[in-house]
Formats: structure tokens, sequence, C-alpha cells
């Protein structure tokens, strides 16, 4: 079991500089989306048919990433046998510690962003059904409430808060039935209410999100990081993984490429469902690959900068959106006010996410130089943290209408900002 644990603690880089590059593709789509994008809120500002504009559309992929890495991190203890889920206490124990871990943050960003960008006055029965619908998130059940209209982003963190309701429900199915039938079973499932979400017209909406992109659409991805998870424990303890990194990287990279070219280039309900899907594989593919890869391969991921990124993840993606929609509103700002801005708003941000993460995500740990990645001598406590996981950041952008749900956001963002 030592072996095990020194074994993860010397990977788990990969999983932090996958969530930094995740956080990264995030924070730049909400940054350009207005000005690229086959419907532009600014028309004319970037070349649409350039790269950086197709990098900008697609960026909210991050998410997918997120969700996957998630699952990985999540399962990792229990795969390991470092943690057990056998009865009801279990389940408790664990529900507390992902409470402690998710919600003091998320209930401070919720009413920090009812207090500025309520689009309802304060007091008001509207105003008291967003509050309750976000700090209850049963918001993610709702068509119309699905992007909270103070914070849109906020829908992906209950998704994540969903997942880990049903996460020890899933390590038990496991047990019983195999993680293959598992994963068989969600990704069937959830490709169903994709379906189905992207066909229920929803007025001034368009597409019924609780299925499409909430908890139900979704699940698969949480459970192709345990898949993986499971794969990387077997392997770990096996004498021929040296054998899978260059397949799973090439099956992840072809995964991905052809997965993005269906959602961009085929027509909805026929090619972008599977499309999704397909990327999301790859991306898992692609996690497991570089899990087992020489380091070469890892060194990109591993620098320290990505990794503090990626630890931060949360804050970063808590703060963000509030702070952009205060400093470059999408729907005031032009390219040249975003560019301009972009210094001194990244630099806040940071600051910003640096003490939510020192003091609200981890005030309990006395060792900040191991929070940050400085302190080498501590690492079993960073596994930790870094098992423990962010919860997933996300974006409001999806393939169900990816045009007009971006268009919606940033009208949204335009109505809370005035």
């Amino acid at each position: 079991m030592q072996q095990q644990s020194g074994s993860t603690s010397s990977k788990i880089g990969v999983v932090n500089g996958l969530r930094g590059v995740a956080i990264l593709m995030v924070v730049l789509h909400h940054m350009f989306i207005a000005y690229a994008g086959r419907n532009p809120l600014h028309p004319g500002e970037l070349n649409p048919n350039g790269l950086f504009a197709a990098f900008i559309t697609d960026a909210w992929l991050g998410v997918h990433i997120f969700f996957v890495l998630s699952g990985f991190v999540l399962y990792l203890p229990y795969c390991q046998g470092r943690r057990q889920i056998d009865g009801s206490a279990d389940f408790w124990t664990f529900y507390r510690h992902r409470a402690h871990r998710l919600l003091p943050l998320y209930f401070i960003v919720v009413f920090v962003s009812l207090s500025l960008h309520a689009q309802f006055a304060a007091g008001s029965r509207n105003w008291y059904l967003e509050l309750g619908g976000l700090l209850s998130t049963l918001f993610i059940f709702s068509p119309h409430g699905f992007m909270p209209p103070s914070n849109l982003v906020l829908w992906s963190v209950g998704v994540e808060i969903w997942f880990s309701l049903i996460f020890p429900a899933l390590v038990l199915a496991i047990r019983r039935w195999g993680i293959e039938r598992v994963v068989l079973a969600t990704s069937a499932g959830s490709a169903i209410f994709i379906f189905a979400g992207s066909s229920i017209p929803v007025e001034r909406i368009g597409h019924f999100s609780p299925f499409s992109i909430g908890i139900f659409g979704s699940c698969y991805e949480f459970v192709l990081g345990m898949f993986v998870c499971h794969l990387y424990v077997r392997w770990t303890e096996s004498s021929t993984a040296s054998r899978y990194p260059l397949h799973a990287l090439l099956a992840g990279t072809l995964a991905i490429v052809i997965g993005l070219y269906l959602m961009n280039y085929g027509p909805w309900g026929i090619t972008r469902v599977p499309g999704r899907m397909l990327f999301c594989v790859g991306v898992a593919s692609l996690l497991l690959g570089l899990l087992f890869a020489s380091r070469p391969l890892r060194w990109f991921l591993e620098n320290w900068p990505l990794q503090v990124l990626g630890c931060m993840c949360y804050s970063i993606y808590a703060w963000h959106g509030i702070m952009m929609s205060e400093m470059i509103p999408s729907a005031t700002s032009m390219l040249a006010d975003t560019l301009r801005l972009s210094i001194p708003y990244t630099l806040l941000m940071l600051v910003l996410s640096v003490l939510s993460y020192r003091y609200i995500e981890f005030g309990h740990v006395r060792d900040w130089k191991t929070l940050f990645l400085i302190n080498d001598g501590a690492p079993e406590l960073s596994t930790r943290l870094a098992s423990a996981g962010p919860p997933v950041p996300g974006s409001p952008a999806e393939e169900a209408g990816i045009e007009s749900l971006a268009q919606k956001s940033l009208r949204s963002i335009k109505a809370s900002s005035e």
C-alpha cells in the first residue's frame, strides 16, 4: 500500500497539470467568446476562420476534462483500498468530507453573486427562489434556472455536487457488477438523456439542459475517470504497464480529433452527441497514457506554474466570472478593452484566488508551502489534497446549440452588469 501511495504522489502532477490546462481553456473561452464563434456578440473583432477563434469556440470543452479528472481523483483512494464504503456510516463520512470540501467556497460565491449581479430585487420572491435554488443546488433540474442568472457558470459546480451525492452508490455498484458494466450502463443512460434533452424544446432557452448537460447527461464522464483510475491502479501493480502508454496516447488523440470534427461539422442529434462522448473517451484515454508516459512527455504538464493553477482551479473558477463581469463585461467591452484590461484582471483574479485557495478551501492546513507545491518533503499531504480534488469548473456553452447558449450566456451577463 505504501508503494501505491508513492506512485500516486509521483504521478499526480499530470492530473494537476491537466487541471491547469482546463482552467486556462475555460477562462480564455469566457474572455474572448464574445469576439469569436459563429455568432459573436462583437462581430468583426476576430477572424472567425482563424485558429484562435476556433480554439476559443471549443475551449468550453475544458468542462469535460474536469469531469473526467474529478471521477479519477475521487475514486483513487477507494480503488487503492485506502478508504472503504461498506455501510451507511461510510456514506455519511464521505458526505461530510465532500461537504467540507465543496460547500464553504460555493456558499460564499453564491451570496457574493446575488449581492453583485442579482437580476431581481433583494428580498423579492424571485430573489428568494434563486437563493433557495442555488443553496440547495436544485437549480440544475430547472430548465430556466439551470444557468443561474446571477452567476451562469455555477451550473457545473452543481453537477459536481450531485455527482458527489451518487458517488458512494456507484462505488457499491462497481463492487457488485464490475466497473466495465457500470461504464457501459452509465454511458448508455447518459446518451439517452442527452438525445432526449436535445429534443425537448424549452422556450427562450433552446433545449432541456437538465438532461443534455446536467448530471443525467454528464454522469458517464465522471465514470470514465473512475474507469481510468481502475486501470491505473491495476497497471501500476503490473510489470507490463510499460506496454500501454503509447497505445492509449494515440487512441486518445485520435478520438479527440474525431470527436471535435463531429461536434463542429455534424448535425445535432446525429453526430454531435456521439462526437461529445467520443471526445470524453479520448480525454480519458489520453489521461491514462500520460499517467504512464515517460518524463519528456509529462514534462509540460508537470511544470510548477501549471500544476499550481490546477490546484487552485476551484477558486479561480469560482471568482473569475464575477470579476470578469465587474472589470470586462462582455456585452459592453470591445476586444481592445479586453486586451488592455487582461493583465490587471488576471493579476487581481490570481491574488483573490490565492487567498481563497489558502484560507477558504484549505484554511485548516497549516503548511502553506505544501498547498502551493513548494514543500517537496510532504508528498503524502500533497497527494491527499490532489485526491480531494477541486470541484469541476465548466463553461456555459455546450454543443446542444453551442452558439445559442453562448449568446444567452452573454446576454445574461449583460443584464447582470447593467
